[in-house]
Protein backbone atom coordinates (compact mmCIF):
# COMPACT_ATOMS: atom_id res chain seq x y z
CA UNK A 1 0.00 0.00 0.00
CA UNK A 2 1.13 3.34 -0.56
CA UNK A 3 -0.11 6.63 -1.19
CA UNK A 4 -0.84 8.31 -4.61
CA UNK A 5 1.48 11.44 -4.53
CA UNK A 6 3.11 11.26 -7.69
CA UNK A 7 0.30 10.12 -9.71
CA UNK A 8 -1.63 6.49 -9.85
CA UNK A 9 0.78 4.81 -12.71
CA UNK A 10 3.77 6.28 -10.88
CA UNK A 11 2.89 4.87 -7.36
CA UNK A 12 1.68 1.67 -9.15
CA UNK A 13 5.14 1.03 -10.52
CA UNK A 14 6.41 1.91 -7.18
CA UNK A 15 4.25 -1.12 -6.22
CA UNK A 16 4.93 -3.53 -8.93
CA UNK A 17 8.81 -3.04 -8.73
CA UNK A 18 9.05 -3.52 -4.89
CA UNK A 19 6.79 -6.84 -5.12
CA UNK A 20 7.81 -8.15 -8.80
CA UNK A 21 4.17 -7.99 -9.81
CA UNK A 22 2.47 -6.54 -13.56
CA UNK A 23 -0.74 -4.08 -12.68
CA UNK A 24 -3.31 -3.71 -15.41
CA UNK A 25 -5.32 -0.87 -14.76
CA UNK A 26 -8.82 -0.73 -16.72
CA UNK A 27 -10.01 2.83 -17.63
CA UNK A 28 -13.55 1.51 -17.24
CA UNK A 29 -13.18 1.25 -13.86
CA UNK A 30 -11.64 5.14 -13.06
CA UNK A 31 -13.94 7.15 -11.23
CA UNK A 32 -13.47 10.42 -13.58
CA UNK A 33 -15.53 13.30 -12.06
CA UNK A 34 -17.80 15.60 -14.32
CA UNK A 35 -15.79 18.78 -13.27
CA UNK A 36 -12.72 17.32 -14.13
CA UNK A 37 -14.10 16.22 -17.62
CA UNK A 38 -15.91 19.92 -17.66
CA UNK A 39 -12.36 21.62 -16.93
CA UNK A 40 -10.36 19.55 -19.25
CA UNK A 41 -12.86 19.32 -22.16
CA UNK A 42 -12.27 23.67 -21.85
CA UNK A 43 -8.83 23.17 -21.77
CA UNK A 44 -8.61 20.59 -24.79
CA UNK A 45 -7.24 18.21 -22.36
CA UNK A 46 -8.03 14.48 -21.89
CA UNK A 47 -9.17 14.29 -18.02
CA UNK A 48 -8.67 10.25 -18.15
CA UNK A 49 -4.64 11.24 -18.20
CA UNK A 50 -5.30 13.78 -15.41
CA UNK A 51 -6.55 10.90 -13.18
CA UNK A 52 -3.99 8.77 -14.56
CA UNK A 53 -0.71 10.51 -13.88
CA UNK A 54 -1.89 13.63 -11.67
CA UNK A 55 -0.30 14.08 -7.91
CA UNK A 56 -1.35 15.20 -4.74
CA UNK A 57 -4.78 13.17 -4.80
CA UNK A 58 -4.78 11.96 -1.23
CA UNK A 59 -5.70 8.90 -1.67
CA UNK A 60 -4.07 5.03 -0.91
CA UNK A 61 -3.10 2.44 -3.76
CA UNK A 62 -2.97 -1.05 -2.59
CA UNK A 63 -3.12 -4.66 -3.63
CA UNK A 64 -5.49 -7.40 -2.58
CA UNK A 65 -4.30 -10.94 -2.95
CA UNK A 66 -8.29 -11.91 -2.84
CA UNK A 67 -11.11 -9.86 -4.48
CA UNK A 68 -13.40 -10.69 -1.75
CA UNK A 69 -10.49 -8.93 0.72
CA UNK A 70 -10.90 -5.56 -0.74
CA UNK A 71 -12.13 -3.39 1.89
CA UNK A 72 -15.66 -1.67 1.88
CA UNK A 73 -15.06 1.70 0.55
CA UNK A 74 -12.28 0.77 -1.64
CA UNK A 75 -12.38 0.75 -5.43
CA UNK A 76 -10.95 -1.97 -7.37
CA UNK A 77 -9.15 -0.04 -10.53
CA UNK A 78 -7.49 -3.45 -12.30
CA UNK A 79 -6.15 -6.43 -11.55
CA UNK A 80 -2.54 -7.45 -10.44
CA UNK A 81 -0.50 -10.74 -11.74
CA UNK A 82 2.80 -12.25 -10.74
CA UNK A 83 5.72 -10.13 -12.31
CA UNK A 84 7.44 -9.27 -14.55
CA UNK A 85 7.31 -5.93 -13.31
CA UNK A 86 4.91 -3.39 -15.24
CA UNK A 87 2.24 -1.40 -15.14
CA UNK A 88 -0.10 -1.40 -18.16
CA UNK A 89 -2.95 0.88 -18.88
CA UNK A 90 -6.03 -1.51 -20.85
CA UNK A 91 -3.70 -4.31 -21.07
CA UNK A 92 -1.65 -1.76 -23.13
CA UNK A 93 1.97 0.13 -22.00
CA UNK A 94 0.71 3.59 -21.17
CA UNK A 95 2.06 6.12 -23.53
CA UNK A 96 3.54 9.28 -21.99
CA UNK A 97 4.73 10.07 -18.57
CA UNK A 98 3.30 7.91 -15.92
CA UNK A 99 3.39 10.73 -13.36
CA UNK A 100 6.04 12.75 -11.13
CA UNK A 101 9.82 10.74 -11.06
CA UNK A 102 12.02 12.20 -8.59
CA UNK A 103 16.30 12.54 -9.52
CA UNK A 104 14.65 12.44 -13.39
CA UNK A 105 17.39 13.32 -15.41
Amino acid sequence: MMDVSDGLLADLKHIADASNVAIDVRTDLLDVPQRLVEVASALGANPQHWVLTGGEDHALAATFSDPAAVPEGWHTIGTVRQGPSAVTVDSQPYKGEPGWEHWRT
